[in-house]
């Protein structure tokens, strides 16, 4: 569905003689990968790829704790312009998944284009000249015409400030910096949070440890994980029959896209999917162990992310497994004490508390025209037109920015929707042969206004707490509707959107890094 309208037109563009601008896209995950192998087929040379990190793959790179994998099918975890046809299950696991960004590089040649170990720590619009000045963690200068921010939403681990956390005697590590040379067998085990990781690992070290403790915050819906494994024959016919492949993706698609009827408040299908998993936990799970206050949440479907798992409900029945609800009150050289006033002994600590979501691009600090920061404009939480624009942030674009995560389908359709929007402004650039486009105030207003409207009558606006929010309740990072509707918003950018391209700012054409 993707189309690519805006990679043609920037092509157009320059063949036509347009100058590309120089682009400098910080974050080499799946997005920015995404978004470089777009810029080379449109024909743009001028583009840099900045990655603190060693290696690209952002989240997938990062994330290798035991059972880490995808929780949407991965024919449609991949772009629709570099699928790849011989995944071997049909949720795969993260080193496939690594390897898959592994190979953008490798087959689009974007390996010259790249600066590994090289974050950006601060980034300024220069009005004088109509450009971006970035500062690299490694003390350098660079310009660019374009700044692409493709850092994510899951990228910088939350751990709580519990008391007495630094006199633990043992090994303690937050699940997204596994830490493998920790030896788990035979030991006490706790585990602080309950979430989308601790979904995945807690099942693979249980059978492992002398004694395994989760301490949780609340219940979350899991649901079966329909997974399998791909035979050779299905990896052939999809290697091989590319219109039945293609046919298998829009399936996955269409089936996902009907999901969003659950999200709305007070939706049929939600309550149905409510009393449907409540029966079932109460009649195979609940006990005297496992009460149904462990099991059964007490807020909307869809309010927190909803988990897939085969394991999660098995494990938690092994005799070394308990679940804990008394929030914690201290910890100490050897145990973690709850408010309840009990003892529990830890030999290893594991923090499965998720990621800081809602400080979009933190820490790097991002200045506008007039000095403005990002942190300044977000100081009421995080927006942007369409997600992609932020007035007052010339040529800044956002990839994965605020509300455009999904609960329902795969956030790599979003991405790409998101590519051919910010081709189709660069084609407008090379086309006119000018500086700046910066979406207008009361556009982004008025946009704004609309999503948080619409997010007010979804299941995420509804009585918990998660990621999707910030403290103060406002949802940051979820679209509010059908995938299908952002496609349409972001078919092509109106130019009367955005305000006159300044004749004092003609594009810098200075190469990045």
């Amino acid at each position: 569905m993707s189309l690519q309208l805006g990679r043609r037109r920037l092509q157009a563009a320059l063949r036509r003689g347009g100058t590309g601008p120089s682009v400098a896209i910080i974050g080499a995950g799946l997005s920015g990968l995404g978004m470089a192998v777009q810029l080379q087929r449109a024909g743009v040379e001028g583009f840099t790829i900045f990655e603190q990190a060693g290696g690209v793959g952002g989240t997938w790179r990062e994330n290798t704790y035991p059972g880490s994998g995808c929780d949407v099918p991965t024919h449609l975890y991949s772009f629709s312009f570099s699928p790849k046809h011989d995944w071997t299950r049909r949720f795969a696991g993260q080193e496939e998944i690594l390897g898959y960004a592994e190979d953008l590089v490798r087959s689009h040649g974007l390996g010259p284009h790249l600066r590994l170990g090289t974050g950006i720590s601060a980034a300024r619009f220069d009005e004088g000249v109509g450009c971006w000045r970035l500062e690299t963690t490694t003390g350098e200068e660079v310009t660019a015409d374009v700044l692409v921010a493709a850092v994510g939403q899951l990228n910088r681990p939350a751990v709580p400030d519990l008391e007495g956390l630094e006199t633990f005697a043992g090994a303690r590590f937050h699940s997204a910096r596994w830490d493998h040379g920790v030896e788990l067998e035979g030991r006490e085990v706790v585990v602080i949070g309950n979430g989308a990781s601790a979904i995945q690992f807690v099942p693979e070290i249980a059978p492992r440890v002398k004694a395994l403790t989760i301490f949780q915050r609340s219940s979350n819906y899991v649901v079966p994980k329909p997974d399998r494994v791909y035979g050779p024959l299905a990896r052939f016919i999809f290697e091989r029959v590319l219109p039945l492949e293609l046919l298998y993706r829009w399936w996955i698609y269409w089936s996902f896209e009907s999901r969003w009827f659950a999200f709305r408040e007070g939706s049929a299908m939600g309550r149905h999917l409510e009393r449907r998993f409540g029966r079932e936990v109460r009649g195979q799970l609940v006990s005297e162990d496992l009460p149904e206050a462990v099991l059964v949440p007490d807020y909307p479907l869809g309010c927190k992310r909803i988990l897939i798992s085969n394991d999660w409900f098995p494990a938690l029945l092994r005799r070394n497994v308990r679940v804990e609800t008394s929030p914690v009150a201290l910890v100490t050289p050897g145990a973690v004490l709850t408010e309840d006033g009990a003892r529990h002994r830890a030999e290893v600590l594991i923090f499965a508390t998720g990621f800081d979501t809602t400080h979009f691009l933190a820490p790097i600090t991002v200045a506008g025209t007039g000095g403005r920061t990002l942190a300044e404009a977000w100081s009421d939480g995080a927006e942007a037109h369409l997600g992609l624009t932020v007035p007052g942030f010339p040529n800044l674009f956002l990839l994965y920015g605020p509300n455009t995560n999904l609960g329902h389908n795969s956030i790599l359709f979003m991405v790409e929707r998101q590519i051919e929007y910010v081709l189709a402004c660069l084609a407008e650039l090379s086309r006119r042969g000018q500086g700046a486009l910066e979406i207008r105030p009361e556009v982004a207003e008025r946009s704004g206004r609309a999503v948080q409207e619409r997010l007010a009558r979804t299941a995420w606006a509804g009585s918990c707490q998660s990621w999707y929010k910030t403290a103060s309740g406002r949802v940051t990072n979820n679209w509010p509707g059908f995938t299908v509707a952002y496609w349409a918003e972001t078919l092509w950018p109106k130019m009367a959107d955005f305000l006159p391209l300044a004749q004092d700012r003609p594009a810098s054409r200075t190469p990045v890094g």
